[in-house]
């Protein structure tokens, strides 16, 4: 990549975040917006680098290894108790050595992929206790990011709360982006759930295109599940030994894609799916955190497409292994 792109992508994503999928965007969002208060945001960033070691690549005569840098950042803008403007920043790096092809399309599988976004978002609470709001991302995601308007995404996210009683509410979503296809199209997907708090120590949301559930059976351990469709699917026990340190275990079903920047079919994309299993401990201080995970990914497979119904063609299967992640978060 030459020293101004390389600049470019690490000022960008230093500024501004992005999440990708869709459906990990509108969870970041809802997150914000299950808490009625305004004003309470607190800038914060992190860094985590993962490993993944060598492992053979299913019929072909090579291996895959692959190491992955992830920086996120985010600030409010401004914020009191009625409005909130806010700007997110990430950059994901992958450096990966392996010399795999694509079956079908015969191009060598690339030995670096990026994703650099930018994204700003705005919440209002309306004096009947109604809150909206909408955030805006631009990135790219590829082996060249940036190299043209055909690397690049655009996302809207769109959220109204409309309180039912002290602690309920009604979500009602709409959310477009340009590298997610409904029924083969690129539509904006109208969306809506209902969050039920009965208690500090229960939340659920239930609807589309999200569902989620937060369970505190005693108060040291929290329990987690998450469903975004169609595909994607994280669940995880968190355990306080005491009041700095947590150790916590789970599962992840979840998926990634990229835009190859010499493909012959502007539509196709290099997706990424992964399942794993893992376990880790973490320490936080009042402004910094550390952790540290473990675990052991499978059903480890990328393919070259529009969609998953293409996983079966043009597909490179990754031998299972285990990984290792150290985290550093830092809030101001």
């Amino acid at each position: 990549m030459p020293p101004a792109r390389l600049v470019a992508v690490l000022v960008l994503g230093a500024a501004l975040l992005a999440i990708r999928p869709v459906t990990a965007a509108a969870q970041s969002e809802l997150q914000a917006w299950l808490n009625p208060e305004m004003g309470k945001q607190i800038p914060r960033a992190d860094y985590r680098y993962t490993f993944y070691p060598e492992r053979k690549v299913q019929d072909q005569e090579t291996h895959f290894t692959m190491t992955e840098q992830r920086v996120t950042l985010f600030a409010p803008l401004y914020q009191d108790s009625t409005d909130e403007f806010a700007f997110a920043a990430k950059t994901l790096y992958q450096d990966i050595d392996t010399r795999a092809r694509f079956p079908e399309a015969g191009g060598r599988f690339p030995s670096e992929l990026w994703d650099a976004s930018a994204s700003v978002s705005y919440r209002h609470k309306f004096d009947n206790g109604w809150t909206g709001g909408v955030a805006l991302t631009v990135g790219s995601a590829s082996d060249e990011p940036f190299n043209s308007v055909d690397e690049m995404y655009f996302r809207l996210v769109a959220l109204v709360r409309v309180p039912q009683g002290e602690r309920n509410s009604w979500l009602f979503s709409l959310i477009y982006a340009s590298d997610e296809e409904v029924f083969g199209r690129t539509l904006p997907v109208p969306g809506i759930a209902y969050a039920w708090v009965p208690s500090d120590r229960f939340r659920a949301v239930i609807g589309f295109p999200f569902s989620m559930i937060q369970y505190k059976p005693f108060e040291s351990l929290t329990l987690d599940a998450e469903y975004f469709p169609i595909y994607t699917v994280r669940s995880r026990a968190t355990w306080e030994i005491f009041r700095p340190l947590r150790a916590y275990v789970g599962f992840q079903w979840d998926s990634d894609h990229f835009y190859r920047a010499d493909r012959e079919d502007k539509d196709d994309k290099i997706f990424y799916r992964e399942m794993r299993l893992y376990a880790g401990i973490r320490f936080d201080l009042r402004h910094i955190g550390f952790e540290v995970t473990g675990g052991y990914a499978f059903n480890r497979f990328y393919f070259e497409g529009e969609g998953y119904s293409d996983r079966h063609d043009n597909r490179i299967d990754v031998g299972s292994t285990p990984f290792i992640v150290g985290k550093v978060n830092l809030r101001f």
